[in-house]
């Protein structure tokens, strides 16, 4: 899609419209340009508005392209909405991940439990604590804490 005019743009596609002569007008519109950031659906929008504002009377753009390109923007704001509820549910998974390690570990406490140390060394003992920290869930067998994914046998 080509733009041509003489309007000032920033970053976003927003369009400044200068104060009135008289005094009386507003502001210039204007919104910050972040670089590398996304362009919005508002952003898409004021595009194809100033678009229709600067074209060739003469030579209007066809009404197919014009649909085309609102096909285009629909398509757009349906996969950034997509995008959002996916992050969303990602976040909703790793939380529901994380409770469920430290249920699990709950469950573990009392017992006695075999774990593969990091130095390879086969640990047994009675799991005496449960902690979540940054890098996951722990168990605390003979003072020592170990990840919760190191346990590979469970007795009571």
């Amino acid at each position: 899609m080509s733009v041509t005019g003489t309007g000032a743009t920033t970053g976003t596609g927003a369009t400044a419209n200068p104060p009135s002569s008289s005094g009386s007008g507003s502001a210039a519109t204007t919104q910050a340009f972040v670089p590398g950031g996304a362009l919005g659906k508002n952003a898409f929008l004021q595009l194809l508005a100033t678009q229709l504002e600067y074209q060739d009377p003469l030579q209007p753009t066809d009404n197919t392209q014009f649909v085309a390109q609102l096909a285009q923007f629909s398509s757009l704001e349906q996969m950034t909405n997509v995008s959002t509820q996916e992050g969303q549910v990602v976040s909703s998974v790793n939380q529901l991940t994380a409770t469920s390690e430290l249920t699990s570990a709950f469950d573990l406490l009392g017992n006695t439990v075999g774990l593969q140390a990091a130095d390879g060394s086969t640990v047994s003992g009675t799991v005496t604590a449960v902690q979540s920290t940054a890098n996951g869930v722990t168990v605390t067998v003979n003072g020592a804490a170990y990840p919760l994914t190191d346990v590979q046998s469970v007795s009571r």
